[in-house]
């Protein structure tokens, strides 16, 4: 294949990642269950009457369910009904006898299309047993035998295609091997039943694993949900679906034979599935373009698709084309579809992607070699293969430069994957996610250190080889291959329990999450930095640490830190907690101060001779709060802080983010309405927007000018008030001599929570807390229609 090949395979990879990633938003994976109402091994007085449950992610309405069981196993609830905000489920319970009650739930996931299953307890009228609630079953031996079997069927095509492309075709190119010789001929016909035997696994696997989820979803045999149009909603309606639709048909264009019409249908297919997938991606939906809106955009995509079939099988066809390759590049991404990463961002996207790409490369071109090396080897010495045989040890070489390349990319991205779905050291041993990824990262070395071997002992040995001989050490080093490909196949067996285990980073204990995601919230209280831990971070008995440091050195000198714990739902005094100093800037204490569940303002104090007090606040949020509907007078008075935002002709405000982990972020920015701000971080990052000009510099060096899509409207605090749900009244408390009113409320989803200090007279905004998953966030307001100039640099 020349260059201008070679950048068609390119852009058109690119364009597909492109239109993939653009539908994709962050999310976690898989749907764990985050909590519940009654929660799991709670004992109430009297039996609920509603069952609610929340999960971490939207789960699909239709194929998601909930039962409730009493103690003689007898179903005690309705049909469970998915709420507006896909992430709560609501079951009504019929039952009135005291007894124990088990819940049973499974979920398909609409960020990445797994299935998660779970049970819990809890008691009516009596003590709760204390037993852990289920999140998972360990994997089906079915689902991970279909699993694996699809993907290295998917890694065997894809890898041999990829083979011929870049190692076995340029070679013999290089070495003028005529086109119709035996061994050319041989090479290619052997590859060619390797890839029809592939694919023909695969289709069958495929069909194995679809039906193996459509089992444990539906309530109903397969003839049964063919029958009632069950089957639709999973296969049209889901990434479960939509990826075995994928690698389905891709499979079946990469059967088609190479002649002139299997050309035809399989360039036509491949554009027609690409343009299929990208109105999928910008419409947000397969099932959308069935509607009669977008009947001329399948009209128009089946169009081109035929069109450059026909063109493509007008012009005489090359040995290996760009469409084998790019529709195995696109077979693998069926299998992205419904990943982890899928649910983590295009970043994660494309890493996974392009981590299936360079396994296929590697361990599929492995077969690919062996078939090859074996086919010739087996012919050497013969007059019409002598000269193809003694290509061996250059297509050797050739394909240990690719698998080198191959094994960089998997382990720069493996890593990546790993930092994603890994929160901790512990996780690798504590969750088994973590001990399967242990156990793959075991055979990854296993596997390197077999490739290590064949390139520095075996790969010269077949250098030797003179005339038609058979090389010096040709069947050890196929013994060597045969190792390899033994290796990777147990790779493959623990990547697919892998991709059917929920991530470590969202089935950790609770108890062990918790404390990690508050080991170090950090901010700045005057010149010094303040860094606090609370563990376990639930209502009753905690344990606080507090390190304070200056230039990056333990604070010394006469210092003393104390905490002071203000509940901001209820108007409860706040507490002063003593620290104990100890060595190196570190202080300590424990308490049950935190005995209530909700909103608290922690802030910290540090006190020092001869000056006075430095303090930094953190926002936390403790135990799971109950849904309350939002308080009418909570919301007239948020509404008032919405429009008096909106009508500030300037303002100052002060933001410090931290992400829990002992990182900060400090930024002061100025408004002036309506389309002028200037900030400058901690990290010396300054910026000046005026409309759509942009200026930007770092550390005092030479602005530089950009232009942004869309012209700046500075909103200020009320951006954070936009869709605003479950608000309520919490307590009093002085805003700058004006008294204030603490609001609580939370982003849809349940995605942040937010604490606002609202003034009462004027309705402004003079702090705001904000919780998050991964950050946490304190804004203080400032300088109201103060004389602030913003102009160009």
């Amino acid at each position: 294949m020349n260059l201008r090949g070679h950048a068609s395979i390119l852009r058109a990879v690119a364009v597909a990642a492109l239109l993939t990633a653009a539908a994709i938003s962050p999310a976690a994976a898989h749907g764990i269950l985050e909590r519940s109402d009654p929660a799991a091994n709670a004992s109430v007085p009297a039996a609920p009457k509603r069952l609610v449950l929340w999960f971490t992610e939207p789960v699909d309405p239709v194929l998601s369910s909930a039962s409730v069981l009493d103690g003689q196993g007898r179903r005690v609830s309705g049909r469970a009904v998915v709420g507006e905000d896909r992430r709560s489920m609501r079951v009504e319970v019929d039952a009135e006898a005291a007894g124990l009650y088990t819940i049973t739930w499974q979920v398909l996931s609409t960020v990445d299309g797994h299935v998660t299953r779970g049970a819990f307890v809890f008691a009516v009228g009596r003590p709760a047993p204390d037993a852990a609630s289920s999140q998972t079953a360990p994997p089906d031996p079915l689902a991970v035998a279909a699993r694996w079997g699809a993907f290295y069927a998917a890694i065997l095509l894809a890898g041999s295609i990829f083979f011929q492309l870049l190692v076995l075709r340029p070679t013999e190119r290089r070495a003028g091997v005529p086109a119709g010789t035996a061994g050319r001929g041989t090479a290619t016909g052997v590859l060619r039943r390797l890839q029809v035997a592939a694919s023909l696994v695969l289709i069958a696997t495929v069909t194995a694993e679809f039906a193996l989820t459509a089992a444990s979803l539906i309530e109903a045999s397969l003839p049964q949900a063919v029958a009632r149009g069950l089957l639709w909603p999973l296969l049209f309606g889901t990434k479960a679906g939509w990826s075995a639709l994928a690698r389905w048909g891709l499979a079946m264009l990469l059967l088609l034979p190479p002649g002139r019409t299997g050309r035809v249908v399989q360039s036509a297919g491949l554009l027609l599935m690409i343009g299929t997938a990208g109105l999928a991606a910008i419409f947000r939906s397969l099932t959308a373009l069935a509607s009669p809106t977008h009947t001329l955009h399948l009209i128009l995509v089946v169009g081109v698709s035929l069109g450059y079939g026909l063109v493509n099988a007008i012009r005489r066809p090359p040995e290996v084309d760009w469409v084998p390759a790019l529709a195995a590049a696109g077979l693998l991404a069926g299998f992205t579809l419904t990943s982890h990463a899928f649910g983590s961002g295009p970043a994660a996207i494309i890493a996974d992607w392009t981590h299936l790409l360079a396994a296929a490369a590697w361990v599929g071109g492995l077969v690919a070699l062996f078939v090859v090396v074996r086919t010739r080897g087996a012919a050497a010495g013969s007059a019409t293969h002598s000269a193809a045989s003694a290509l061996t040890p250059i297509l050797v070489s050739r394909f240990s430069m690719a698998a080198a390349l191959s094994l960089g990319i998997l382990v720069l991205t493996g890593l990546y994957g790993m930092w994603l779905h890994v929160p901790g050291l512990a996780a690798l041993t504590g969750t088994p996610y973590g001990r399967a990824l242990g156990l793959k990262l075991l055979l990854v070395l296993a596997l390197a250190a077999l490739g290590t071997m064949n390139h520095f002992v075996f790969r010269p040995r077949l250098a030797a080889a003179t005339g038609g001989a058979r090389p010096p050490g040709h069947r050890r080093f196929l013994r060597a291959v045969t190792g390899e490909i033994g290796v990777g196949a147990a790779i493959l067996l623990v990547v697919a329990v892998l991709t059917i285990t929920p991530p470590a980073s969202v089935v950790a204990p609770s108890a062990a999450r918790e404390p990690l995601r508050l080991a170090g919230l950090a901010g700045p209280a005057g010149d010094v930095r303040v860094r606090l831990a609370i563990a376990p971070a639930k209502p009753g008995w905690n344990v606080y640490e507090v390190d304070i440091t200056s230039g990056g050195a333990p604070l010394s000198g006469a210092t003393r830190a104390l905490l002071r714990l203000t509940h901001l739902d209820v108007p409860l005094m706040p507490v002063t907690v003593r620290l104990l100093g100890r060595d190196g800037g570190r202080f300590t204490a424990t308490g049950g101060e935190l005995s209530l569940p909700g909103w608290w303002e922690v802030t910290v104090i540090v006190r020092r001779a001869s000056r006075l007090d430095d303090a930094t606040a953190f926002p936390l949020r403790l135990g799971v709060p109950p849904t309350r509907p939002s308080d009418p007078a909570a919301l007239r008075l948020l509404d008032r802080a919405r429009r008096t935002a909106g009508t500030l002709r300037a303002w100052r405000q002060v933001e410090e983010l931290t992400d829990g982990r002992g990182n900060v972020v400090v930024t002061t920015f100025e408004f002036v309405a309506p389309d002028r701000m200037r900030y400058r971080t901690s990290g010396r990052q300054e910026a000046i927007i005026i409309g759509a000009r942009r200026f930007t510099r770092s550390d005092g060096g030479p602005w530089e000018q950009d232009s942004l899509p869309d012209p700046l409207k500075v909103e200020g605090p009320a951006l954070y008030m936009r869709e605003a749900q479950a608000v309520t009244q919490g307590r009093l408390a002085d805003c700058e001599g004006e008294p204030c009113r603490v609001l609580l409320w939370e982003a849809p989803g349940g995605s942040a929570a937010f604490a606002g200090w609202i003034g009462t007279r004027s309705g402004r905004v003079y702090r705001l807390l904000m919780v998050a998953a991964s950050h946490f966030m304190t804004v203080r307001v400032r300088d109201f229609d103060a004389p602030i100039r913003i102009t160009p640099p």
